[in-house]
Order: structure tokens, then C-alpha cells, then sequence
């Protein structure tokens, strides 16, 4: 008898769970909703991915759950760029979840886990590229990055870089435009002659942005190391 009733009890549970994915599933096509990360229909992010994101706020050499341990050598004229993964991969729902998405607070633990995937930087301060004039964002994800590399690391970040106009979104632009972007499109606006610094951008694609900010920082007299990514982008091989 006792076996009869948990029979049915676990068929109005499965059918429940049933009836449940079947209601997500039209209320999807309604009005779609799916996980950033893992593509999972119904939330904006799952429990398995949430928790996932949770455990990078604990520097740890197990946390690879985001990254595939293949770094990313590139190059913008003599300047070298380390990306932490190819944008060719599930991060770049991550990528947009933040930079279109108004998801702030994912960009600071994926910084301290980018800095532990490097381990150590030669420069003292973190320079990131500064948010553009015409954007409507209320945070610059690339600062916020840079913040995360500077809790691992243990050093300083300075936003020293406005542009100086504006520029229109690399979404937006072709290849070739990007890489025709004037190289007078920074402004130094701190003190950083002698200092010795690394640029920090959130993707690589055709190098343009952070070469002419690294271009900017050695006209005001700072010894660029190189520049960091989350992810790099576009066609490349190892020489950029």
C-alpha cells in the first residue's frame, strides 16, 4: 500500500516538474528569457550558473568553471595584449551580460580570477579604458575589471584616460574603421610619468583602443608593461 502511494505521488511530481518546463517554455516564447551563461530557458541566470559565478569571489586555482586555461598571446604594433580566453566561447554571453545587461557586479570577480589565472603583473598600477563619452552605461565594466586584477594583485588602479571625443560604438564599426581610430583619441588626465603600468580592457579585437591608450600613457611618460583582456576576439594568430 505504502509502495502504491509514493507510486503516485512521484508520477504527480514528475508530471508537475513536466507541467512546469512545458508552462516555461510557452511563457519563453511569449517573452523570452534565457540564462547569460549556460542558455537555460525561463531565468536570466540559473542556479548552477549563479553558484558558479558566486564561487569566483574566492581566489582559487579550482575556479575554472568560466575560463579553459588557454591564454591568449596578441599583438598591437610592438604592444602585447594577454587575453584570459577566446571570445569564441561561452563568455561572451558573460561579456554582454555586463555590458548591455547592467550585470555590474560580475565584472570585479572575474577580474581577481583573470589576475590568478596570470598569477603575477611586472607593473605597479592598472590603467583601464575609460568608458566612452556618448555611453548611456552608469559603470565602466573595464574599471571594474581592473579593480578585481588590483584586489588579487594587491596593487593600485588608476583611471587616468578620458577620450577626447566621441567615438562610435566598435559594435557598430567595420574592422577597418576601427583600426583607423585617430590616434589622438585619448587624454591623459593624471600624473603617471615614471610610473610602470598595464592597460586593462574587457576584449581584444582588433587591438586599436588599447594600443592608442598605451600610445597616450607613453606620451605622458609611464612605462607601459602591456594590457590585459578578458577575452580576445576577431581572426588572429600570434602575431595579432
Amino acid at each position: 500500500m505504502t509502495n502504491g502511494i509514493t507510486g503516485v505521488m512521484s508520477l504527480f511530481t514528475l508530471r508537475g516538474v513536466k507541467f512546469r518546463r512545458l508552462a516555461e517554455y510557452f511563457l519563453h516564447l511569449i517573452w523570452p528569457v534565457s540564462c547569460e551563461i549556460c542558455g537555460r530557458i525561463g531565468e536570466s541566470l540559473c542556479e548552477n550558473c549563479r553558484e558558479r559565478i558566486r564561487k569566483l569571489e574566492v581566489p582559487s586555482r579550482a575556479i575554472t568553471s568560466l575560463f579553459d586555461g588557454n591564454v591568449i598571446v596578441r599583438n598591437a604594433g610592438n604592444f602585447t595584449v594577454y587575453s584570459a580566453i577566446s571570445y569564441r566561447t561561452h563568455i561572451k554571453k558573460v561579456i554582454h551580460a555586463f555590458k548591455y545587461n547592467g550585470r555590474k557586479e560580475l565584472c570585479r570577480p572575474i577580474g581577481r580570477h583573470i589576475a590568478e589565472i596570470f598569477r603575477t603583473t611586472e607593473a605597479d598600477y592598472l590603467i583601464p579604458v575609460p568608458l566612452h563619452m556618448n555611453s548611456t552605461r552608469h559603470y565602466n565594466q573595464s574599471q571594474e575589471i581592473a579593480k578585481g586584477m588590483c584586489d588579487y594583485w594587491d596593487i593600485e588602479m588608476i583611471d587616468a584616460a578620458q577620450w577626447t571625443k566621441e567615438i562610435p560604438r566598435h559594435a557598430l564599426q567595420a574592422m577597418k574603421e576601427r583600426r583607423e581610430m585617430p590616434h589622438d583619441v585619448f587624454r591623459i588626465t593624471e600624473n603617471i610619468r615614471g610610473l610602470k603600468v598595464a592597460l586593462v580592457d574587457d576584449v581584444f579585437t582588433t587591438g586599436t583602443t588599447i594600443l592608442r591608450l598605451c600610445e597616450a600613457c607613453e606620451k605622458a611618460g609611464a612605462f607601459v608593461v602591456c594590457g590585459y583582456t578578458i577575452a580576445s576576439a576577431g581572426v588572429y594568430n600570434s602575431d595579432g
